[in-house]
């Protein structure tokens, strides 16, 4: 089943890191496409498929989503690295009829420096290895595949593969989202970009500006921090170092700055295109 499944890695740090996330997938499956910080796609060979057209995270998962060919697309990020058996427990979800999408666990990888490791825990310290499979309302966005045309359809009208509005229309439309214990990545490579506070800031107004009850979001952001915080240290087995939660304190208060903005002043200009 793994010639129905197309891999798609989404360039965030390049270089050495998109490498060793392409060797590893490299290993498991042939089919794959790389869309490149400049918003290119380059197939397994490093051969140009589409040339630099589409900016932001949402619109360029979406143009790799439609560029393949397969019924299966799986989504990672350079900043992890699939686990051996990856590709295989990604088409083994899909066994389920029923199944739209699935999702793993994000391990965190023990050399980050505080700030990467505080980063991981705030965006996927929820989807740890703990978890055993069931059905599942969302999934970690460095890792996560759908079956292509019930993508297609959720994506349609919309700035892209944006993970809750996604997540949304698949569940509205009677797909299920299911986890997979065995797809698991690790969180590899320091990632300082997007650790800065003003990237978490300008991520959280993005969410509170898409949010379907602004109100409701501006006026839970004052307790985003120690909620989001407690939240993503509780889901793990061990307690990170101080210099950690004080790091991911720092971002979830920046996040809910941001989330408090988006409710009350909307979308930022360039809307999801500054998502990068």
């Amino acid at each position: 089943m793994a010639e129905e499944l197309t891999v798609i890695i989404v360039e965030l740090l390049g270089g050495k890191a998109t490498k060793q996330c392409v060797q590893a997938v490299r290993s498991q499956t042939g089919n794959l496409l790389i869309v490149r910080r400049d918003g290119s796609t380059v197939d397994e060979e490093g051969r140009l498929v589409e040339a630099p057209g589409v900016t932001g995270i949402p619109a360029k998962r979406r143009r790799a989503v439609e560029l393949a060919r397969s019924p299966l697309v799986a989504l990672l990020e350079d900043i992890v690295v699939p686990s051996d058996g990856w590709a295989g427990a990604v088409c083994r979800s899909f066994h389920d009829s029923a199944a739209v999408a699935c999702g793993g666990p994000v391990q965190i990888g023990a050399e980050l420096p505080a700030s990467s490791r505080a980063l991981a825990l705030s965006e996927y310290g929820t989807y740890g290895p703990c978890r055993i499979a069931a059905e599942v309302p969302s999934l970690p966005g460095c890792n996560f595949a759908f079956r292509r045309d019930p993508l297609l359809r959720a994506m349609s009208g919309t700035e892209g593969l944006v993970d809750g509005d996604v997540f949304h229309a698949l569940r509205e439309d009677g797909g299920r989202m299911v986890w997979a214990p065995e797809m698991s990545v690790t969180f590899s490579h320091p990632f300082p970009e997007g650790a800065r506070l003003k990237t978490r800031f300008d991520h959280g107004r993005l969410y509170g500006s898409s949010s379907k009850s602004r109100a409701l979001s501006a006026a839970k952001a004052p307790l985003l921090p120690m909620v989001l915080t407690a939240r993503a240290i509780g889901a793990r087995n061990s307690l990170p170092g101080l210099s950690t939660i004080g790091w991911l304190l720092l971002q979830q208060t920046a996040w809910a700055a941001g989330e408090f903005v988006g409710a009350l002043a909307g979308l930022p200009k360039g809307g999801f295109a500054r998502w990068r």
